[in-house]
Order: C-alpha cells, then sequence, then structure tokens
C-alpha cells in the first residue's frame, strides 16, 4: 500500500459523505432502475471500491464490479459523477502534502477500470435487447397475424430510431423514434429511399455490403439534420425467420451526443486538474523564490548608502522582481487560486493587469479600448476573482469577433468602468438592481451577436455557441456566480449581427484610511515582543523571517517541517505565536495546525503560503489560523501583520 492511499484510507468518512451527495444529486436519473434502498447503501459500497483500488488490491476485480453495476441499472450520469467525486477527493485529501501529491492521481487513475466495465456492461445489455428484438421482428415479418402488435409495443415504443429495410437496403418501415433524431416530418419522407442515406460513413457502405456473410455491424459516426450536426451509435443486423433464412435488415440508431459531451467534460476536467496541480506546484515553487529574493532586496534598500545610482539600480531589481510576482498572481487566476478573503479592489486595476495578460495574445485584428473612470469608487472582493470575471468576458467577446464561421474577421472590444449613483431600481433581462451606489464594469464587442433564444438560457451551466470541443459553457456560468456572491448584479444586451454589451454593478465598498505611500525606509517595520515559532521548508525563506522579526524584537525559534515544529511547540505555553508554511513535506500545515490547536486550543498561528486555493483558505481560518499572508512576503505588510496576530 502506497502512503497516499493509506492516508486516503483515513479520510473515509468525507469519501462517503461526497459519494452519498452525488448519488443523491442524480437520484432522478436512476428512478426508474435502481431501487432506493440500493442507492443508500450505494456510496459505502463505491467508497469501499475505490479505496481497495487505490490501495492495489488484487482481489479486487474493477471491471466486473463496473459490469454489476450496469446490469443494477446504475446511470451513465451516477457513474461519472462517482469517478469525477473521488478524482476531487484524492487531490483535495493532498493539497497541502507536496510528498503526496505525485501519488494521489494514480490512486485515483485506477478507477478508470469501474467505468471500462461498466460501459462493456451497458453495450451487452444493449446487444441483448437487440438481439431479442431482432427475434420479434423476425417472428413478426413471417407471422403477419402478430406484425401491427410487434411493431407498435417492440418497435415504435423504442427509444432507438430503427429502419425496417428490404434485403436490398430499400427502406420500408420506419419507427417514431427515427423521425425525431433525424428531424423528419412523417415517414414518407424515409420510406422507399435506400438505408445508406442515413450511413453517411464509407466503412458503413461497405459493411452493408458484406452482411449476408458478417450478419451485423456496429459503428459510431457523426451525422447532419435539419437542427445541426449530432452523434449516433448504429447498429445493423439481419432478420431471419425461424428456419434461418435471412428476410430483411433492420438498423437501429441510438443518439449518443449527450454521452459524448458527458465523456469530453470528464476529459477536459482531468486535463484541467493535471494542469492546476502542475500550475500550483510551479506557483508555490517561485513564490517561496521570489519571497528570498524581494525580502532580502527590500533588507538591502533599507541599509543600502544613499547613493542616487545605487538606489536607482535596486529600484530597477525591484521592479523586476515585483513583474514576477505579477506573473504569479496570473498563473494563479489560471489555476483559480483565491486567499477567500475580499479587500478593496479598484475594478481600474483589474481592467489594467487583465489586458496585460492579453495583450500578447489577443489576435491583432481586435482593437482594445479601456475607457477607465479616474476617479473610479473601490468595491469590496475578491481581486482574483474580480479578474476571472473580466477574463471570461473579454475571451468571450474575442471568440464572438474571431469566429470564422460566422465570417467575423475583428472588431473593437471595449471595457469601460463608471461610477453609478442611482436613484431608483435598474431593471434589465437578468438584473433587478436597487437604488443606491455602484461601480458599473461594460464590456462590450462588435461580433457576431446573440439571438433572444440563446440569451433567455446565457447563464446556464454548458450552454455555448462555440465549436464543438472549443467551449466548455461555464464561463459565464461561473461569471453569474462570482458576480452574485458579491451581491452585484449582471445584465447583457445583444442582438445577431450587432455585437454584444454586458454590464456588471457591483455594490460600492465603504471608504477606508489609504496609508501614506513612502520609500522602503521611510515606513518602519512594527515591532513588539514574544517568542515566534518560524516553521517553513525553505531554509532562504525561513531566515529572511528570521532575521526580520529578530530586528522587530522578537525572541525567534526556528523548524523546517511540522514534526521539528511540534517538538519545539511542546504545550505552546512558551510561544506567543507561530508563522506556518502551508506546503511542506512530510506533515503538511493544515496537520500542523490541527495538532498544535489540538495541543493549545489558543495557539496563535499566522499561515504564509505561495498556492492557496479559496476553499483551503476558508477552511484554515475556521480551523483557528488567526491570517493568511501569501507569498511573495512584503516586509511590513509581514510584520504588521505578525503585530495584529499577537494582539488578536
Amino acid at each position: 500500500m502506497n502512503r497516499a492511499a493509506e492516508f486516503l484510507r483515513s479520510r473515509d468518512a468525507l469519501l462517503v459523505t461526497a459519494l452519498s451527495d452525488c448519488l443523491r444529486a442524480t437520484a432522478l436519473s436512476n428512478r426508474y432502475t435502481l431501487h432506493p434502498a440500493r442507492l443508500a447503501e450505494l456510496d459505502r459500497e463505491m467508497a469501499g471500491l475505490f479505496l481497495a483500488l487505490a490501495e492495489g488490491d488484487p482481489a479486487v476485480d474493477p471491471a466486473a464490479r463496473g459490469r454489476r453495476l450496469a446490469e443494477e441499472g446504475l446511470g451513465e450520469d451516477a457513474i461519472l459523477a462517482l469517478l469525477s467525486a473521488f478524482r476531487r477527493f484524492c487531490q483535495d485529501a493532498v493539497a497541502d502534502r507536496s510528498d503526496l501529491a505525485a501519488e494521489a492521481p494514480a490512486c485515483a487513475g485506477r478507477t478508470d477500470l469501474i467505468l471500462r466495465g461498466y460501459m462493456a456492461g451497458r453495450e451487452e445489455m444493449l446487444l441483448r435487447d437487440q438481439e431479442q428484438l431482432r427475434r420479434a421482428l423476425s417472428t413478426a415479418l413471417d407471422r403477419q397475424g402478430r406484425e401491427l402488435l410487434v411493431k407498435n409495443h417492440a418497435i415504435d415504443t423504442s427509444i432507438n430510431g430503427i429502419i425496417l429495410a428490404d434485403m436490398d437496403g430499400t427502406i420500408s418501415w420506419v419507427n417514431s423514434s427515427f423521425l425525431s433524431l433525424w428531424g423528419l416530418a412523417s415517414a414518407r419522407e424515409a420510406v422507399g429511399r435506400k438505408v445508406t442515406e442515413f450511413l453517411t460513413v464509407p466503412e458503413a457502405s461497405r459493411a452493408l455490403e458484406d452482411l449476408p456473410r458478417t450478419g451485423g455491424w456496429r459503428g459510431e459516426f457523426d451525422a447532419e439534420r435539419r437542427e445541426g450536426g449530432f452523434s449516433v451509435d448504429v447498429s445493423v443486423s439481419l432478420i431471419r425467420n425461424e428456419e434461418g433464412r435471412a428476410i430483411g435488415v433492420m438498423t437501429s440508431f441510438t443518439d449518443i451526443t449527450e454521452r459524448r459531451r458527458l465523456q469530453a467534460q470528464v476529459l477536459q476536467a482531468q486535463k484541467m486538474d493535471a494542469l492546476g496541480q502542475l500550475a500550483g506546484g510551479i506557483t508555490h515553487d517561485f513564490n517561496n523564490l521570489l519571497t528570498a529574493a524581494t525580502g532580502y532586496l527590500q533588507l538591502v534598500l533599507r541599509s543600502a548608502p544613499r547613493d542616487p545610482r545605487l538606489q536607482h539600480d535596486l529600484l530597477q531589481v525591484k521592479n523586476a522582481l515585483d513583474r514576477g510576482s505579477g506573473l504569479t498572481r496570473q498563473l494563479g487566476l489560471f489555476t483559480r487560486q483565491a486567499s477567500g478573503v475580499r479587500q478593496s479592489v479598484s475594478l481600474n486595476d483589474v481592467a489594467r493587469e487583465t489586458w496585460e495578460i492579453f495583450k500578447r495574445t489577443f489576435p491583432p485584428q481586435i482593437t482594445v479600448d479601456l475607457d477607465l473612470a479616474p476617479d473610479l469608487w473601490p468595491i469590496e472582493a475578491d481581486p482574483n476573482q474580480m479578474s476571472q470575471v473580466l477574463v471570461n468576458l473579454c475571451v468571450n467577446a474575442r471568440d464572438a469577433m474571431t469566429d470564422p464561421e460566422a465570417g467575423s474577421p475583428g472588431g473593437t472590444l471595449r471595457v469601460r468602468t463608471e461610477n453609478v449613483h442611482s436613484s431608483e431600481e435598474r431593471i434589465g433581462r437578468y438584473m433587478r438592481a436597487p437604488a443606491g451606489r455602484y461601480v458599473l464594469l461594460r464590456v462590450s464587442d462588435t461580433g457576431v451577436g446573440m439571438g433572444p433564444q440563446l440569451l433567455d438560457r446565457l447563464f446556464v451551466p454548458f450552454v455555448t455557441t462555440k465549436a464543438a470541443r472549443s467551449g466548455t459553457g461555464l464561463g459565464l456560468a461561473v461569471v453569474y456566480g462570482i458576480v452574485s456572491s458579491h451581491h452585484g448584479f449582471i445584465d447583457v444586451q445583444s442582438a445577431a449581427g450587432r455585437g454584444t454589451e454586458f454590464e456588471v454593478l457591483f455594490p460600492m465598498a465603504a471608504p477606508r484610511a489609504v496609508a501614506a505611500a513612502g520609500t522602503p525606509d521611510a515606513v518602519p517595520l512594527a515591532s513588539g515582543h514574544g517568542t515566534v515559532l518560524v516553521v517553513d521548508d525553505d531554509e532562504p525563506v525561513r531566515e529572511l523571517m528570521a532575521r526580520v522579526l529578530q530586528s522587530c524584537g522578537y525572541r525567534v525559534l526556528s523548524a523546517e517541517e511540522g514534526g521539528g515544529a511540534l517538538e519545539l511547540f511542546g504545550d505552546g505555553t512558551g510561544i506567543d505565536l507561530v508563522v506556518l508554511d502551508m506546503m511542506m513535506p512530510g506533515m503538511g500545515g493544515r496537520e500542523c495546525l490541527v495538532r498544535m490547536r489540538r495541543r493549545n486550543p489558543g495557539a496563535r498561528v499566522l499561515i504564509t503560503t505561495g498556492y492557496t486555493s479559496g476553499g483551503s483558505a476558508r477552511e484554515l481560518l475556521r480551523e483557528g489560523a488567526t491570517g493568511i499572508l501569501e507569498k511573495p512576503l512584503d516586509l511590513i505588510e509581514f510584520a504588521a501583520k505578525v503585530q495584529e496576530s499577537l494582539r488578536a
């Protein structure tokens, strides 16, 4: 058993809860196929199966278990949701365990065998059903007295689109599901035509020619109908009478568009999770490097001679490091990192930073016009989530202006901010904002625009106008969720061929006092007294924090990992504050925090981190952390936060 699997086994109760939530969410899709009592016990059974696979138990046959789930009637939505939930559980469980992060994907990856067994079981059930249907059709064609009954009950009520044809491939009958699938108004549009007109791939035509020898063919392909494209699973077989003589051909069509979409979503989610883990690790390590570099540079700036040329050179280095810090913030935006702590934010700053991300990647045929109010009011928000809102809106605008199918060669993207003092309620398609003071963000483009039907479903998850596999349909749903969580409002105006304009309103934040700016040596570091335990696996960062704290008047103890920190901490009576890094090998910061708080519930612990998601930040605060500082550290902010934590 690897260490990651053992660690996951210790958190099996959380896994059972997550799987139970998935089963409840997909209960409706299983209501006709799986008994409620079976659903109630399936969460623990699946948790045991997943953990046994993670441990590499040779007695477990995942493919056989997948087949059994298919035979029991578990729906595709449910099995995909359960597998995704286990992957998220593996990633979240080792989020702060850098020594286990490499083993977690292997633990989750073994569950793919369950899905393969499940899909194989579903296919076997489908083949059995088709065989029963084929035998019923053979009997119906030879026994005219039962033909109507068989057609009405065995064929016409089938959810599959079915064609009956002569041996030469001429269609003689189709069911109502076939008409719906292909968008035909009546059977007259199909009867008399050749089966090959609906089998649009060359291998299908060749299979029909070989049908007397092979007896059947099955495949998948993309097809076109009046309403647009779709994907089908096709099964072609001979209809034989009781003597075994071929008397016709049956072709069955199953719409698999939704299944392919779900599979593509799972695959895309796995890719993004892997990229997020990689980017998160890079961000963590890079922020440690920047913390050491910027920290020691700030010390040099404080003590360097007042030589203008030397000060100028040092400030140029600082500016370069600040740009590096900006890169890590942009990488954090990609990985959806957020501190979870809201602060006073200027949407003007967000707009400028976002444009820095896009100006090298947007195609040259798009002109960007930033119209930013010079005296814009601040808002209370998570700056990373505000960046995500603007990024999603700008990417949608770019795609609308560079759509080759719509003949869009480019256009103008306008980003505008302004203060809005509304004396009455502001009402729109999606907006119902009461009177008050707001900051308005307006993003408009000259792209292809949207019709009223799409506008009515614009913020529904998975609704997209983009080509297949080029969009998830989640971007605007995420925007709507972020805006709503910030007590804001969003509205949209658009028409086909006339571009699109989004308006977002955020409540104005209460004014705050702003500290006067100054040079690094003009603002003294906040001093204090007491014993501070510094825990960080990165030696330069650990030494930097210790040096700064000693210069501020504190007695400093240091540890490079969680176990050593707990030895120095003891019962916590001699430690006034712990400065704790969240991601460390061995015992991670979260586990160390929990153990310290268990030993001493009044322990003050200040978290420093270069990689924190919004969810993990909130969890750390709930578990007793006095605050969170993101790397790279600003020494003035660091000293002030230490002083504030000691006074808490």
